[in-house]
């Protein structure tokens, strides 16, 4: 196990852990009113630390890169989302906050480092249920977002996760996913909520919902990634396919090797 831990650890880790520093510090320099560290706050400690960990295991470069955009992007989504429809409030009034949006990508990538480790360990019987599932927590979002229920947004939203249901292709990666998800937004909902630093409409600390909200948003980021990939490969692909051949010239003849001898020349 020690052994295994260790070979996930290599000198892309090293480019990672660079590029968390820098992402750190910018949200530090750009919000500096936000952190008080003069305060002790080991859950908040140990949640950066283990995430960072995490994202810092068996790191694919451009894999990593490709989802942690679509968690960016995704992250801006479900926070305007759920601030704009008063579902959840920050204590900074913002609608939504843009400092709250980096984490959505080291998030993002700490539970898809879970999820690929709890993946091998899913039971199938537990893997075919995932479809399942992954409904019951729609139904679940859609009677916790009741009062939202005359908006656009929520319809859109509502649509969006019914799609990430029934594209389903890899049941035992989003089970994986989703279980890791839900792990740590317990966690992470706990410290949030516990610290009024946001408050669901219910007051709850931590509503369950949200909890398993970050499971499902994790299946989701994951099938954003998985499709524009698709389509990037698809696009090279067809790229390939347009260019024609070449003509084919014949090697250049080799010089010739044999000595041409003179005659002696007569006095």
């Amino acid at each position: 196990m020690l052994s295994a831990i260790r070979a996930g650890y290599t000198k892309r880790s090293l480019g990672a852990l660079a590029s968390l520093v820098a992402l750190y510090a910018l949200v530090v320099l750009v919000w500096p009113d936000l952190f008080d560290f003069s305060a002790e706050d080991p859950l908040f400690c140990a949640l950066w630390l283990i995430m960072s960990a995490l994202l810092c295991f068996r790191v694919e470069p451009s894999r990593d890169l490709l989802l942690a955009i679509v968690a960016l992007g995704g992250g801006l989504t479900i926070e305007a989302w759920g601030t704009v429809t008063n579902l959840w409030t920050y204590d900074t009034a913002e609608r939504p906050p843009l400092w709250i949006v980096p984490a959505w990508p080291v998030a993002t990538l700490a539970i898809d480092r879970l999820g690929r480790l709890v993946a091998p360990r899913i039971p199938s019987q537990l893997a075919r249920g995932t479809r399942p599932v992954l409904l019951v927590f729609v139904v679940w979002m859609i009677v916790f977002a009741r009062p939202t229920w005359s908006m656009p947004a929520t319809w859109g939203v509502v649509v969006f996760m019914l799609l990430v249901v029934a594209t389903t292709r890899e049941p035992r990666e989003d089970m994986a996913l989703f279980v890791a998800g839900a792990g740590l937004g317990i966690f992470l909902e706990y410290w949030g909520t516990s610290r009024a630093c946001w408050t669901y409409y219910d007051k709850a600390i931590p509503p369950p919902v949200a909890a398993f909200a970050h499971g499902f948003a994790s299946v989701a980021f994951q099938r954003g990634a998985r499709v524009i990939e698709q389509i990037r490969q698809r696009r090279i692909a067809a790229a390939t396919r347009r260019v024609p051949p070449g003509p084919v010239h014949p090697p250049p003849a080799a010089p010739s090797a044999r000595l041409t001898l003179k005659s002696p020349s007569r006095s």
